[in-house]
């Protein structure tokens, strides 16, 4: 990101990007509650997805606010409703799924150049199918995958369906869970920031042709998770929705380590490959419980890009996060975040700083307020402060 790009562009390139971030949710601040692994909500264990039961359950009897339930009502009653036809039961092969996500994205705060508009981020419908003991399951999700330039100019809509995710999960031995099919790559924490410089910078929220690639690739992951540690392999091939030249194909590692009660420090390598571009990442990351719901996050990375005919770069990022619960489904967070292209002087650090709330009003209900805080500095010049507002909405059924 070089420092003669004004700064109003950059907001709206990633503005143009951001609907594609939400697939990589997995709410890792979560350890505040003492779950500390992804498997124990989501189907993939590397989070994001359909929630499986007894995710959806703490989502309703934990995490989410009871403000619209009677007093006289108990959690264990209001998680028994969390299915999806509330408290009708199913038949235990099949766990359907909706999601619809939007946003309205507010930039340039209080300038002459202000400028508004909502943004459909994600439409997504599916269904997982699963053995008595979710020992083998398959799940498919379809969603809206307009291209970016459709996404730009609000033409984005349920009209643009195609798969976003497949996969069949085995357990052939205890601790051990195996992924074949259409995923998010492995790789740093999933966090559920969609401004966030570091997936962006990471190439993992980019949903159409680019250097960087597409975040889901076709993979086999292979997971073992412990009550202590967990790490995960992925050889991944490519998403078939991408063109030849952008199809990436390489592998990633990810793995975590408790170093104390709801602690877990962890690292990620990746080494990504198309005829585009060659991608290189390395990080240690680290999550802690605060207090029950209130957690603090870490990543540190480095990113070496070796494009094809250009010069090979080599940067790094930094992201901190705070999550503190204010009472239940409500929470005040607030990230700083650092990016630098190269380890060059004169290229320009670019600073994120965001604050406002998470809020799970009701069970099945996400919103989202915050403010970001955009600037660039090098030894040669310094960007005008930018400021944007992001309002979220999130429904899953």
């Amino acid at each position: 990101m070089r420092n003669n790009i004004p700064l109003r562009i950059v907001s709206l390139v990633v503005a143009c990007v951001l609907f594609h971030l939400d697939r990589a949710q997995a709410y890792p601040e979560f350890i505040a509650y003492g779950y500390s692994s992804c498997l124990t909500c989501h189907f993939n264990g590397q989070g994001g997805g359909p929630l499986n039961d007894y995710g959806r359950a703490l989502w309703s009897a934990e995490i989410a606010s009871r403000l619209l339930y009677p007093k006289k009502m108990s959690d264990e009653d209001i998680g028994n409703q969390s299915g999806f036809l509330g408290s009708k039961e199913l038949p235990y092969w099949i766990r359907p799924h909706i999601k619809y996500r939007g946003l309205d994205l507010v930039q340039q705060v209080r300038t002459h150049d202000q400028s508004a508009k909502y943004y459909q981020m994600q439409t997504d419908v599916g269904a997982t199918f699963q053995d008595p003991v979710g020992k083998y399951l398959a799940t498919i999700t379809f969603g809206n995958v307009p291209s970016a330039a459709q996404y730009a100019s609000g033409q984005a809509g349920i009209k643009h369906m195609l798969p976003r995710e497949y996969y069949v999960r085995i357990e052939p031995i205890k601790t051990w869970w195996i992924y074949a099919g259409l995923l998010d790559k492995v790789y740093g924490l999933r966090n559920i920031d969609h401004s966030s410089m570091q997936r962006t910078h990471q190439g993992f929220n980019v949903h159409t042709d680019s250097t960087d690639g597409i975040a889901e690739s076709e993979s086999i992951i292979v997971h073992k998770v412990m009550e202590k540690w967990e790490l995960a392999v992925d050889a991944f091939f490519g998403n078939p929705h991408d063109s030849a030249d952008y199809k990436q194909s390489g592998y990633s590692t990810m793995g975590e380590v408790e170093v104390g009660e709801n602690k877990r420090l962890g690292a990620s390598i990746m080494t990504a490959k198309s005829n585009k571009l060659k991608k290189d990442m390395a990080a240690l990351h680290y999550r802690q419980q605060i207090f029950k719901g209130s957690s603090l996050m870490f990543e540190y990375g480095f990113i070496q890009d070796s494009p094809d005919g250009a010069e090979k770069t080599m940067g790094s990022y930094n992201l901190l996060e705070a999550q503190v619960l204010l009472t239940r489904g409500y929470f005040w967070k607030t990230t700083v975040e650092r990016y630098n292209q190269e380890f060059k002087s004169s290229v320009p650090d670019s600073w994120h700083w965001s604050t406002g709330f998470l809020m799970f009003p009701a069970p099945r209900v996400e919103l989202r307020a915050e403010f970001l805080n955009a600037r660039q500095f090098s030894n040669l010049r310094a960007s005008d402060d930018s400021w944007t507002f992001l309002g979220q909405v999130h429904v899953s059924l």
